[in-house]
């Protein structure tokens, strides 16, 4: 009705300000549960007719801010004013420390002057319009600051209060009562006229601090009246919280110690304050400081419980976070305490760490080092002359290391290095170390399979106790120095290939297990080198065994000067694909051919050998080149003996009388995909046998191969080659045969195959093909 008809029903609560020509009523909060028209005052105690919603975000929240900066938290002063005699019925206990010893019922202006009230200003309450001066002739106080003369359990002297006076009427139980409520301020907290005014204005009491009161005379102790702001804290209307116990504020999670604290208190008739959680009536949780006084006739019988409520969330929550960051600082300093311990453990470790860093850098440095020298030879002297050197002076004083022959014995494979030269004793040592191989010695052992041995401290032991074989051993190791030894085996492929002896003399080391670790990977390292070094010396030999089998020897032919070179791309196996021949045929005719198999290993050499020796047979009946090629590519194909090959045959026929030199002879020839040979006629000019070529063996064609011929003269050098000799891998095929010919062209007849042959393969380095190189000379 105050609003002109609008009635909150939902939503959030919402403040208002009391304005107005008679504006001596308390102000109130007014929130959703607020559902009827304030109940008609008094004359002369009725409500502000005008009630207006402050602007912006002003509102309860707003006010109970200000108010958690302005009143305190502490037990109020509450007393009982009986409005007909204007006398004080009932002071509770804290009311009574601000004036002991007065009997009650007393006037109120006796109270106040026995109590050492004053205002702001310092004048006495009762010649002044306080509160409290209003409250004794029955009108409502809005609320004002005062202060004590005396202090309470819940103030100091002096300290300010804030008083608000509540008019009791309805169900309450005591119509014609006012009750007065001293709230004590922060300290240094002032209220000028602005302060309340704004205090006022905001409704701070109304919205922060709420009254109730409980008959105590009534089964259960239920409410009997509540005031605005008890609805406006917690939710409930008046007509829903009178006439119940407040235990409905209760919940889940109610601290039950603090209710039978309050319980107690209540059923004794004494004060009490507790804090506890409490419950809205949307369900939202707050923290409420209870404190309740009891209310005594004038027999002393409790008739009523004053109950006032603070909504202290903020304060609970703020000693919470004040514990959690106490508790956090706590522990921040005993981390810290662990931090500090555990980071001199830490330097330590690092310390330690640092140290190991740069022994393990060292000998993974030493490791890489030995690898890539061990892999840059395939030569075994070689190798292990380079793993000396390695191991001594970085590891080792002196060294010696032995390699077994097939039988997994020390043979005569010995390598020695000492740090200060000693070449004289190392030699006499290197013969007398197989002899120094005695059962249950070092050596034995790892020749056995054993593990690797570390003698951390040596003594050599008395000369006397050693067999006679040994005896000069010991007294060249005592004049090299040994006083720390270690042994390891060099293995491969699960077997002993050699064994590695590591010693320190007068460098005074002391080889330690990382030592011997390290020995022992070097070990693995020098066995493999020292294995595959075996294998390639067996693979070369085999390899030039092939070869030599594979290339003919030069024949001797009348009339005819010879000379040829072969040189492999694959210099480690010394074998390829390229072929050159020269034979006798039972005509008279000389067969002349070169060729070229795909490949470069063993394989194409084995295939080169198989077309040789079909090349021959297909030219025995002495058929023309292109009828021998043509057969000859027929049984290719039909054996699968190659992929693919080139190949250059010609037939040089003698004249009427192949005895006699000078004569002219014919020359026919037919090419299957390979380059054309050069000619180098008596008076220097060279050429190429272009003619008509066919494609290479090995590739299906659907005619007869053809052939040439001409005649050459005698003196004529015919050059016959594979495209290893001109091929380059920045020309094209027409450079490099033009650079063919002025190499050929350069050489003087006279000077014979030989010298021209020499000359082509002169500075031949970084072969990717294999080069076969035929000369042939008429006279």
């Amino acid at each position: 009705a105050a609003t002109g008809g609008h009635v909150v029903r939902n939503g959030p609560p919402v403040l208002y300000t009391v304005s107005g020509p008679v504006a001596t009523g308390p102000p109130f909060g007014v929130g959703s549960a607020m559902r009827r028209p304030l109940p008609r005052r008094p004359p002369g105690l009725g409500w502000p007719v005008k009630l207006t919603a402050p602007a912006g975000d002003a509102g309860l929240p707003r006010t109970r801010t200000v108010l958690a900066r302005v009143v305190t938290d502490r037990p109020a002063a509450v007393l009982l004013v009986e409005l007909a005699s204007r006398r004080i019925v009932h002071a509770n206990v804290l009311a009574q420390q601000l004036a002991p010893g007065l009997l009650l019922p007393v006037a109120v202006d006796v109270w106040s002057d026995a109590a050492g009230l004053r205002d702001p200003r310092g004048q006495e309450l009762s010649g002044t319009e306080h509160p409290l001066s209003l409250a004794a002739r029955g009108v409502a106080a809005p609320g004002g600051a005062i202060s004590a003369r005396r202090a309470s359990s819940a103030t100091a002297p002096r300290e300010a209060l804030f008083a608000v006076g509540l008019p009791l009427d309805g169900p309450s139980g005591l119509d014609g009562h006012m009750l007065v409520v001293l709230l004590p301020l922060h300290p240094g907290s002032t209220l000028d006229a602005t302060g309340q005014q704004r205090l006022q204005e905001q409704a701070v009491l109304a919205a922060g601090c709420s009254f109730s009161l409980a008959s105590a005379t009534e089964p259960d102790l239920p409410l009997t009246w509540v005031n605005p702001a008890f609805t406006a804290t917690t939710g409930y209307p008046a007509e829903e919280a009178v006439g119940r116990n407040c235990r409905f504020l209760q919940g889940s999670d109610t601290d039950q110690h603090q209710v039978a604290v309050l319980r107690d208190a209540l059923h004794a008739g004494q004060d009490a304050t507790v804090v506890m959680l409490n419950y809205r009536k949307d369900g939202t949780a707050f923290w409420n400081q209870i404190a309740i006084s009891p209310i005594l006739n004038g027999a002393g019988t409790v008739t009523h419980f004053v109950g006032v409520q603070t909504d202290v969330t903020e304060r609970v929550e703020a000693e919470r976070v004040s514990e959690l960051v106490l508790a956090t600082e706590r522990t921040a300093r005993a981390e810290a305490e662990t931090a500090r311990a555990e980071a001199e453990a830490a330097r330590a470790d690092a310390d330690g760490a640092r140290h190991y860093a740069e022994v393990l850098g060292g000998r993974l440095a030493l490791m890489a080092e030995a690898s890539g020298l061990l892999a840059a030879t395939l030569d075994l002297d070689e190798s292990l002359e380079r793993l000396a050197r390695l191991v001594v002076p970085l590891l080792a004083d002196w060294v010696v290391i032995n390699v077994t022959d097939d039988q997994g014995r020390l043979g005569s494979d010995t390598f020695v290095r000492h740090r200060d030269g000693r070449e004289d004793l190392l030699g006499r040592y290197r013969e007398l170390v197989p002899a120094g191989v005695a059962p249950g010695s070092p050596l034995h052992d790892l020749l056995a399979g054993g593990p690797p041995t570390l003698m951390a401290r040596f003594v050599a032991p008395p000369e006397a106790d050693l067999p006679e074989s040994e005896r000069e051993i010991r007294r060249i190791s005592v004049e090299l120095g040994a006083s720390s030894l270690a042994f390891v085996p060099l293995t491969a492929r699960r077997r002993v290939v050699g064994t590695m002896m590591l010693v320190q003399g007068a460098s005074g080391r002391q080889f330690d297990e990382g030592d011997l670790d390290l020995a022992a990977d070097l070990g693995r390292r020098a066995g493999l080198a020292v294995d595959n070094a075996r294998l390639y010396t067996a693979e070369h030999t085999n390899a030039v065994a092939l070869q030599r089998s594979l290339l003919p020897a030069l024949p001797a032919v009348a009339g005819l000067v010879l000379a040829a070179e072969y040189l492999p791309a694959g210099k480690d196996s010394q074998v390829g694909g390229d072929w050159w021949d020269v034979f006798a045929l039972p005509d008279g005719a000389i067969g002349l051919a070169v060729g070229d198999v795909m490949g470069h290993d063993i394989a194409a050499a084995a295939a080169m050998g198989q077309l040789r020796s079909v090349l021959r047979t297909c030219a025995w009946a002495g058929d023309g080149p292109a009828t021998v090629l043509d057969r000859m590519d027929q049984l290719v194909q039909g054996f699968d003996m190659a992929e693919l090959a080139t190949c250059f045959y010609a037939r040089l026929e003698p004249g009427c009388q192949p005895e006699v030199p000078g004569r002219l002879r014919r020359l026919s020839w037919s090419n299957a995909g390979h380059l054309p040979p050069v000619l180098l006629k008596p008076n220097g000019q060279a050429s190429l046998l272009q003619g008509v070529g066919d494609v290479p063996i090995g590739v299906p064609s659907s005619g007869l191969r053809r052939h040439d011929a001409l005649t050459v003269v005698p003196g004529s050098t015919l050059l016959l080659y594979t495209d290893g000799l001109v091929e380059t891998r920045t020309g094209d095929i027409d450079s490099d045969l033009q650079r063919l010919l002025n190499q050929v062209a350069a050489h003087r007849p006279t000077d014979g195959p030989l010298a021209l042959v020499d000359r082509l393969i002169e500075g031949l380095t970084g072969l990717t093909d294999d080069v076969a190189v035929l000369a042939v000379q008429t006279l």
